[in-house]
């Protein structure tokens, strides 16, 4: 089982050659803005989870008593925009602009949701959107903004890039047993999420 899984981890990641995968920095725009995407996808687990845990022994503060699982959701939203940002960074060349637009969309969602605590007060009643819409704006507005500083660095437009992101197939799974993985892997994921996010919600 650990064989099949590591042989289909390293080939999901293979391109054209299968004894090698192509480095980041090798790679067209799009294919580099999708890799971006699906390596902070994976790291943007351990934002979900080490925020609250930081914030249930106060080491940071909680946005809100009655809502305690915010800090991760902050944070899972922060730690994708901040490793596509560095991703990018490193992929342009950019380390520097990478690091500082890292560390603009980390705080983001955090300080947006902070202040808007502050300013509404919800209630304890208060709906799922009504909590997580700051997260999920400073979320949009940072995948956006990122996007065009992506195409402006690669000389092409917004279009060009999103059409390239489209049609790219770099680290698509393409042999049967690898596409069933992939799709069992991602219900697991899926359902997992739904588990953790319905426990939390009821339990706040």
């Amino acid at each position: 089982m650990l064989k099949s899984v590591s042989l289909f981890v390293r080939q999901y990641y293979h391109h054209g050659d299968m004894s090698k995968a192509t480095p980041l920095r090798e790679l067209s725009p799009g294919s580099a803005w999708n890799e971006a995407m699906r390596r902070a996808a994976a790291i943007s687990i351990a934002g979900f989870f080490i925020p609250n845990l930081l914030a249930n022994f106060g080491v940071i503060p909680q946005l809100n008593q009655n809502f305690q699982f915010m800090p991760g959701v902050c944070g899972a939203a922060g730690v994708f925009s901040a490793s596509i940002a560095l991703f990018l960074g490193y992929f342009q060349r950019k380390t520097l602009q990478g690091t500082a637009a890292a560390i603009a969309v980390l705080t983001l969602p955090y300080a947006s949701t902070w202040f808007w605590f502050r300013v509404s007060h919800p209630p304890a009643s208060a709906g799922l959107l009504q909590l997580i819409a700051p997260t999920l704006l400073a979320a949009i507005c940072s995948y956006f903004a990122l996007m065009r500083w992506h195409a402006r660095l690669s000389n092409i437009t917004v279009d060009c890039l999103t059409q390239e992101m489209t049609g790219d197939q770099y680290g698509q799974p393409k042999d049967g047993w690898q596409l069933v993985t992939f799709w069992v892997f991602v219900g697991v994921g899926a359902v997992t999420f739904l588990l953790i996010w319905t426990a939390i919600y009821h339990g706040r």
